[in-house]
């Protein structure tokens, strides 16, 4: 989803007269940080399939670990607006992980539906250790992942509230970096006046 999203994003700014250059522009601080969190989530759900056990073991806290990294990342960013809009997604995707053990609930019958079957057989399997399967004992079920996003969508996948968060800071901070209708423009006076200052 929000892969799909950023790259729906890109499109959108293109067409409305946004450049690749100006996200240098954007200043993003730490970006090492969201590259460790991202790279952690990756690594336990890789290794996890594979059945290392010492990941499958330290999957919960290195899960939790990922969402604070990303946490403290998005608040060094807290200036872009676009981030603050995500940074509540990853609260509320932290939230439900944080209270179910350190894994985010999924709903089975949604995960089938969208033709992942075998992402439930590794769940029970204790192999994909970065979800559970949603049931009468999960708390906070209303941030799991227990929406559809279904056929005739060419990529379905099942997504929680904190995802739609994400997905839109994520989108706005592209179309926003970009420059795409007129944003940013006007910080371009701004910023020559600093740097004339400067001198």
């Amino acid at each position: 989803m929000l892969f799909d999203g950023a790259v729906l994003a890109v499109v959108i700014a293109l067409i409305a007269g946004g450049r690749f250059p100006r996200l240098a522009q954007l200043g993003l601080r730490w970006p090492w940080v969201f590259v460790a969190a991202f790279g952690i989530r990756f690594c336990i759900i890789v290794l996890g399939v594979r059945g290392w056990q010492p990941v499958l073991v330290a999957a919960p806290a290195l899960h939790i670990l990922s969402y604070l990294l990303l946490l403290a990342a998005l608040a060094a960013n807290w200036r872009l607006w676009p981030l603050c809009i995500a940074a509540a997604g990853v609260l509320m995707n932290f939230a439900v992980i944080a209270a179910n053990g350190g894994a985010m609930p999924a709903d089975a019958a949604l995960v089938r539906a969208a033709g992942q079957g075998r992402l439930i057989e590794l769940v029970r399997g204790g192999n994909y250790p970065t979800h559970v399967l949603l049931d009468a004992h999960t708390r906070l079920p209303l941030l799991a992942d227990r929406f559809l996003l279904s056929y005739p969508y060419p990529r379905p996948s099942v997504f929680s509230v904190g995802d739609i968060f994400i997905t839109i800071g994520v989108m706005l901070l592209i179309i926003y970096g970009m420059g795409a209708f007129g944003w940013r423009r006007k910080e371009a006076p701004v910023a020559s006046a600093q740097r004339a200052s400067e001198v």
